[in-house]
């Protein structure tokens, strides 16, 4: 029996597809002193990620560095990838009170 693979990689156009049962992601933003971690539920539409009520630690962030990365845990509801969560790498941007991510990559890891 093979083992399966640390990282399975995701086409950006397909994550919402990806993502079934994943309630929230955390956004990792990085700050000059620190990263900043925040919970948060999203809406998918193709490569693009919108969150509202990021605050104002993850705003400031986004504002130095677009450089953002997306983790949603694994969650029990995707039979085929339970064990995995999902990472996405992207630019951010805020609309208004919203954080607009534009997916670079994502993939699906697992703990080694």
């Amino acid at each position: 029996m093979g083992v399966a693979p640390l990282s399975i990689g995701i086409e950006p156009s397909r994550l919402a597809d990806r993502l079934v049962g994943r309630e929230f992601a955390y956004l990792v933003t990085a700050g000059s002193e620190r990263s900043h971690v925040v919970a948060l539920r999203c809406e998918v539409s193709g490569d693009r990620v919108t969150m509202s009520g990021a605050g104002r630690s993850a705003s400031a962030n986004i504002a130095a560095n677009a450089r953002v990365t997306l983790v949603w845990p694994p969650t029990p509801h995707d039979v085929e990838n339970r064990n995995y969560s999902v990472i996405a790498d992207g630019l951010a941007s805020m609309n208004g009170d919203d954080v607009v991510v534009l997916i670079g990559s994502a993939v699906f890891h697992r703990p080694a």
